[in-house]
């Protein structure tokens, strides 16, 4: 037993590297003037945006936020003390206790997440802001708008037409994205009834909150178990998640892009063809619900060519093409998906290209993140953190994004000012990074027992992050 205690202790806790890398600080405190400054950067910012002219378009009011600034505050606004205080206890319990066993940390912090992401949507005082983005009512402008066809045409038939229906549909979504996700909605309120538009919407903030898997195992394949642990709470713990996992159904999309992400990183690490094979079937899983997956398919190219060079990258790539394929092949068979021909329908953003974008989209996001993702998860992207694996992926994937959601939209498909959004799968592989940097931080010089508390501390920010930007915008999915 004394064995197992000291490899758990191993695992969870290990001691810091003895010879730093030369990028790594060395002054114990940096991480807190690095979320301090980062703070500031983005409040100023803001705070310049507010003085320009409103842009006019959709429902922003100022830019860089997709929302309109009506400051709210309830008594509603109370049940996240208890509800913020639970997460921070279970960052602080999976980070410290060493026998209790991964599946169990991450279920405690799917549950808690879910618990904080409900308080922190009654911070207005509107029980509607849970069920908002389900809404299938007249008023309805988001995918449940059009959710009534599959009930009259059944599913099969809708999935086959869904090209030649989507130019009438009233939602936009619905418009821009494959049949996928009008089936997994129609699944749930078959599942759940059409009347529980609650235990919908609660559905869906528990299948958000799965990307935690995703952190935890990015974070363990670049610096450890403890290190995936920390990923996965912070990542619950993000103003991003917590704001929209009632609402926003780009945080179900996350779910198998992150997965695939995750099994990529194993994958090059590992020079495995069958992790490869099972990254690119939960990719071709994804692609039943959004385009964006091509982002990772390009991205997951460069990474594993600079990786494992060309002849184990190709191999690599042909495996996760075999398996992407076959799922998408599946669901032709099964339901008749087509996602190439709802591809070439799907309408051609045309908005007025807006220099400001350029920065405004990665500030929305850095925002939406919080600041131990936006300050310590950035730092760990793009420096090596010692005795940790370099995210190659992630590192090419947030470069990527940020040139292409400077594009004009004509090009890129891009609503600009969504990014916060429609780059919900990029907070599980930063969260990743940030549980690295987290961990070698804290071993350094807090004490193992004290270390969970840090942990804690950086969870209760981001949810305050959250609270705040809950109370000052009236946020849209």
């Amino acid at each position: 037993m004394a064995d197992s205690a000291s490899a758990g202790t191993a695992v969870l806790d290990p001691p810091a590297p003895q010879v730093e890398a030369r990028s790594w600080p060395r002054w114990r405190f940096w991480p807190l003037v690095a979320m301090a400054v980062t703070g500031l950067a983005l409040y100023a910012f803001w705070r310049w945006s507010q003085t320009l002219p409103p842009i006019g378009y959709g429902y922003f009011a100022r830019p860089p936020i997709y929302g309109k600034l009506i400051p709210v505050r309830d008594e509603l606004a109370l049940t996240v003390i208890p509800a913020g205080v639970l997460l921070a206890g279970v960052g602080w319990m999976i980070t410290s206790w060493r026998r209790l066993p991964t599946w169990v940390a991450l279920a405690l912090v799917v549950v808690a997440g879910v618990v904080t992401a409900t308080a922190v949507n009654l911070v207005r005082g509107q029980v509607g802001e849970l069920t908002r983005g389900i809404s299938t009512g007249p008023e309805s402008t988001y995918y449940t708008a059009d959710l009534h066809l599959v009930y009259e045409l059944g599913l099969r038939e809708f999935v086959e037409r869904h090209a030649e229906l989507s130019e009438g549909f009233r939602s936009y979504n619905g418009r821009t994205h494959p049949a996928g996700v009008m089936a997994f909605l129609y699944l749930l309120f078959r599942a759940f009834g059409a009347s529980h538009s609650l235990r919908v919407a609660a559905a869906i903030a528990v299948v958000a909150f799965c990307s935690a898997v995703s952190a935890w195992l990015i974070g363990r394949s670049l610096g450890g178990e403890r290190a995936g642990r920390i990923a996965a709470v912070l990542f619950a713990a993000a103003p991003a998640p917590l704001m929209m996992a009632y609402s926003n159904l780009d945080t179900v999309f996350a779910v198998p892009m992150t997965m695939s992400v995750a099994l990529f990183l194993l994958a090059a690490e590992r020079r495995s063809w069958r992790l490869s094979a099972a990254a690119g079937a939960v990719l071709g899983l994804a692609t039943l619900m959004t385009f964006a997956t091509s982002f990772i398919v390009l991205s997951a190219t460069i990474a594993l060519v600079i990786q494992t060079g060309w002849r184990t990258a190709v191999r690599l790539l042909a495996a996760a093409a075999a398996g992407g394929v076959a799922v998408l092949a599946l669901a032709w068979l099964a339901l008749g998906f087509d996602v190439l021909a709802s591809y070439q329908v799907s309408p051609t953003v045309s908005v007025p290209y807006n220099w400001y974008w350029f920065l405004g989209s990665p500030a929305a996001w850095l925002i939406y993140a919080g600041l131990p993702l936006a300050a310590l998860g950035i730092y760990g992207v793009f420096r090596k953190v010692p005795g940790a694996r370099r995210p190659v992926l992630v590192i090419v994937l947030v470069l990527f994004l940020v040139v292409w959601a400077g594009l004009p939209s004509e090009l890129t498909k891009l609503r600009p000012g969504e990014v916060e959004r429609t780059w919900m799968f990029l907070y599980p592989m930063v969260a990743g990074a940030a549980g690295v940097v987290v961990d070698r931080w804290t071993a350094g010089f807090v004490p193992r027992w004290r270390r969970g508390g840090i942990v804690a501390g950086l969870v209760l920010l981001s949810v305050g992050q959250a609270v705040f930007l809950q109370a000052l915008y009236n946020n849209y999915f």
